[in-house]
């Protein structure tokens, strides 16, 4: 019997990856939640694969459309959920894998809290040779003080399981955002100040670190995004360690684009705000000869960090 259970929507952006896209849905599929579940493929800039939805099960449907928004991933996105009427949605990159007991637990803490407007958890980072790396949530409620210094990995765009409701307070992805980097960050800003943010401490989801992504921008497009933010969220600057946090991913971004000056001069202004400011450290780094850029960008994600 699950008419008492919420339907769960699970939103899932792809394009041009089948066999990723494949892997996916059968971790999405296999979830051991008893309520139903929706999954909404939405396709971006590609057709729709119909023979997706000869994948559905009982409780377990698979819809499979095109993007009918701004071209790219907020606009994938935005498509998913006004095409959800589930009481939860829920995002999953499309190379990417859920643990079993992802929903349920998930659907059981926002249940149990009706003041969170989401929550996410745990993840592994999926390195290939270069081993994985486990990161539980270490906090339980995710505060806005703390989106500002961090974007917090265990509130990745493939661990969010958010309230259908939670996008009448904080608005719809932000499709104006350059290339679509940090939309699931952006939204997040948003809804802390709207609502409260937790997570599930266990690790609930395998994130794929060893592949390259269609939505997954280069250094300028990160640089470009990053400076978009800091001009939308004026709340950065007003906390000096945020300021310089954001000021130096920047830095870093466009050092390791091969603008090294400005990178420099970019990190000199994070390091006035705050002097122990980490990524202003590594984009001056950057910026000096002889250091490889995705080297110390591996070497940040064996140690649980990353310099987005």
């Amino acid at each position: 019997m699950t008419a008492h259970l919420p339907t769960v929507n699970v939103v899932i952006p792809t394009r041009g990856r089948p066999t990723l896209l494949g892997e996916t849905l059968t971790s999405v599929l296999s979830q051991d939640y008893d309520g139903p579940i929706e999954v909404l493929v939405v396709h971006d800039r590609e057709e729709a694969d119909l023979m997706l939805e000869l994948r559905s099960l009982p409780d377990r449907t698979v819809r499979s459309i095109v993007n009918t928004r701004t071209a790219g991933l907020c606009g994938a996105r935005n498509t998913g959920v006004l095409a959800s009427d589930g009481e939860f949605v829920a995002s999953c990159d499309d190379d990417d894998m859920w643990h079993p007991s992802k929903v349920r637990l998930q659907v059981e803490r926002l249940q149990s809290d009706p003041t969170l407007l989401a929550v996410g958890a745990g993840i592994r980072l999926l390195m290939g040779e270069r081993g994985d790396v486990e990161w539980p949530a270490r906090e339980s409620v995710v505060s806005h003080e703390r989106l500002l210094e961090n974007r917090v990995k265990e509130l990745h765009s493939s661990t969010l399981m958010m309230r259908r409701s939670s996008f009448d307070v904080a608005g719809l992805y932000d499709e104006d955002l350059p290339h679509g980097y940090g939309e699931d960050y952006d939204w997040l800003l948003r809804a802390s100040r709207a609502g409260r943010i937790g997570a599930v401490q266990e690790i609930l989801a395998d994130i794929r670190k060893d592949i390259p992504s269609w939505f997954r921008g280069r250094s300028l497009n990160t640089a470009t995004a990053l400076e978009y933010l800091l001009d939308k969220h004026p709340d950065f600057r007003d906390r000096r360690r945020s300021h310089a946090r954001i000021l130096g991913q920047i830095a870093y971004a466009r050092a390791a684009a091969g603008q090294r000056a400005r990178g420099a001069r970019i990190a000199g202004r994070a390091l006035c705000r705050y002097p122990a400011a980490p990524h202003a450290w590594l984009a001056l780094a950057v910026a000096g000869p002889g250091i490889e850029p995705q080297r110390m960008l591996s070497a940040a994600r064996r140690m649980g960090r990353g310099l987005s």
